[in-house]
């Protein structure tokens, strides 16, 4: 697996992680790690963009959610942006997907 992390762009103050390969058991830390290395700075929101995250499992998803809880311990927002198709399919499964603010499929 492979991590980024852009900077805090505009005012809105959006911090974004780039997270790229397989988020499961063995990334599941690494992953938590870098999303509170974002929380540091003044931004008031975090993407996760997951555009290059092929496979998703529940270490991937409760990595995610150990994520969202530092960020609102901290105030922060945490969403997720551009899953691919499987990896929403497990998010709205598992039923975290509105927790990340992704919008329902309809």
């Amino acid at each position: 697996m492979t991590l980024a992390r852009d900077g805090v762009g505009g005012a809105r103050g959006v911090a974004v992680v780039f997270l790229e390969g397989e988020i499961d058991m063995q990334a599941e830390d690494r992953v938590v790690a870098e999303i509170e290395t974002a929380l540091v700075g003044p931004q008031r929101d975090i993407v996760v963009d997951l555009s290059r995250v092929p496979f998703l499992d529940s270490s991937g998803v409760r990595a995610l959610l150990r994520g969202r809880e530092a960020a609102q311990r901290r105030g922060v927002q945490l969403r997720v942006r551009n899953p691919h198709r499987i990896v929403e399919e497990v998010l709205r499964i598992t039923g975290v997907a509105a927790l990340f603010g992704m919008p329902d499929p309809g």
